[in-house]
């Protein structure tokens, strides 16, 4: 039996890897959704230095020091912000070696002669550009504006102190002890939410071994129905069992060449690391093609036309991937969201994979992901016996 049922899956596999469609989304358009998806959500850096602490300063000083008090008094508080500053002026940025100021996506620019300006009530202006977006950008803004104002403060208190402001010095200041003081605890583990292709490359893959699976391994049960190819198999030695099971498995040989295809390609093109459980991981995604070969089987059986394979494969591949989170992560998403994804395939998915690979989870954690998908592809091939037609 085992023979028989190898052998239809053998087949079926050599006969769907003669279709040049199938072959482009097999090994082409992943990479090109791999690229597109992650470079949009922040997988490509390009040449920017592009950390959440760099701000690069441009002084128009030519020394190698910055020697207006001012300027150093401003660089003082945004090192207090946790700002890491390279500090650029026209001689030094012509000598930078490895980096320049323009390569940096931070950057604040100081005019020079910023004590002098102060002393004479000229007005001050300090420009800041960013590419960085979003919660980012906002908290780049307000730290940087909190450094500022607080040299403000620092500039009143000097002024408090000294009788003499012609000539600024805030050691004084800066050594004055802190009245208010502010008691930071942690209210629970940090999670480092996966973007670009680290979410791209596990969460498209998730959603081509569905697409994969409904469009073409449907379609091609749905073909050899109308062909007779069925009729002609029913007529064989071939019991029902054999030739049900040699279908579905044949279909998951499709989608389990695209898991190596796609852990390959995001291992050697975009760098991703699958974690210290790849084992688990693999078990994970091959349970997710075996239900979706199921599904792929019963679809093919049900389906009245090839329109509609297209458009059920279609609608349900896309719409179980933007409510599971393989898109973006489910974790930046609303709670509502969130909820509903719990109770979708493609949630549980997306949750196994970033506890496994992102968020440090044990093998016990995803335990009930894994029965879940096990109890699921079961159902699903059970459905899938009971509704095959041969024509």
């Amino acid at each position: 039996m085992l023979k028989k049922i190898l052998f239809i899956a053998k087949k079926d596999f050599q006969y769907s890897l003669k279709e040049k469609t199938l072959l482009v989304w097999l090994f082409i358009m992943p990479i090109v959704f791999f690229g597109f998806i992650g470079s949009t959500t922040g997988g490509f850096a390009g040449k920017s230095i592009n950390t959440t602490t760099n701000v690069a300063i441009w002084e128009q000083h030519a020394g190698d020091a910055v020697n207006d008090p001012l300027a150093r008094q401003i660089i003082y508080r945004l090192e207090q912000e946790g700002f890491t500053l390279p500090i650029f002026n026209q001689q030094k940025d012509k000598q930078e070696l490895k980096y320049y100021f323009k390569d940096y996506t931070r950057r604040l620019w100081l005019p020079e002669n910023l004590s002098q300006k102060l002393a004479k009530d000229e007005k001050i202006e300090i420009k800041y550009a960013s590419k960085a977006n979003g919660l980012t950008q906002d908290r780049d803004q307000f730290s940087i504006e909190k450094a500022l104002y607080q040299t403000l403060g620092d500039i009143l208190v000097f002024k408090k102190l000294n009788n003499n402001t012609d000539s600024l010095n805030f050691d004084a200041v800066n050594e004055l002890p802190k009245n208010i003081y502010v008691e930071i605890s942690s209210a629970g583990e940090k999670l480092n939410i996966p973007s670009g292709f680290n979410q791209a490359v596990p969460g498209i893959l998730v959603m081509f071994i569905m697409m994969i699976a409904l469009s073409s391994g449907s379609l091609s049960i749905y073909l050899e129905r109308q062909s007779g190819v069925l009729k002609r198999l029913a007529a064989t030695p071939l019991t029902r069992k054999e030739i049900i099971l040699g279908k579905w498995l044949g279909k998951w040989f499709i989608t389990i060449l695209q898991i190596i295809y796609g852990m390959v390609i995001g291992w050697l093109l975009f760098k991703i690391h699958w974690g210290n459980h790849l084992v688990a991981i693999v078990v994970i995604l091959l349970l997710w093609a075996a239900f979706n070969s199921a599904l792929a089987v019963l679809l093919g059986s049900l389906a009245q036309s090839e329109g509609q394979v297209s458009a059920i494969s279609t609608i349900f591949s896309l719409l179980l991937a933007a409510l599971g989170g393989c898109w973006w992560p489910i974790e930046i998403t609303p709670q509502w969201m969130q909820k509903l994804a719990n109770f979708l395939p493609t949630g549980w998915i997306m949750d196994a994979l970033h506890k496994l690979m992102y968020f440090g989870g044990q093998l016990q954690e995803v335990s009930l992901h894994i029965m879940a998908l096990l109890v699921l592809s079961l159902i699903a091939v059970s459905i899938a016996f009971s509704k095959f037609k041969f024509s």
